[in-house]
């Protein structure tokens, strides 16, 4: 079983949450362990630092969704005034996730779609 407490500072550490915060987010929390758990191509594994890693980021991700509030307009122009908006968290948090996904890739399987055959 992947160590929810290191999963829980490694999200404190990447995310700037609070322990308080992040243990509001415990059912997200222990959905992301289970889903990288699930995915393990071996049990031995469960408390790799990469593995804490993807199911920290993960939980980031999907916290960041939650909390975000964001337009979508990244850019809009009138005539000489010009708003443009930087990255939103969500955009940092999956690019942490996708980083820590091929840092795990040797030891995590992908539960992505094949297509086999007709």
């Amino acid at each position: 079983m992947i160590n929810t407490q290191r999963v829980n500072e490694a999200l404190c550490t990447i995310s700037g949450l609070t322990a308080e915060e992040v243990q509001s987010y415990s059912i997200l929390v222990q959905n992301c362990i289970s889903v990288v758990e699930n995915a393990l191509t071996d049990a031995s594994y469960e408390n790799d630092n990469r593995v804490i890693f993807l199911a920290a980021t993960r939980a980031y991700y999907n916290i960041s969704l939650t909390k975000n509030s964001e337009s979508g307009i990244r850019e809009f122009t009138a005539g000489d005034v010009k708003i443009s908006t930087e990255a939103s968290s969500s955009d940092n948090a999956l690019t942490l996730y996708r980083n820590a996904v091929e840092a795990a890739s040797k030891i995590v399987r992908d539960n992505g779609f094949v297509f086999r055959g007709v």
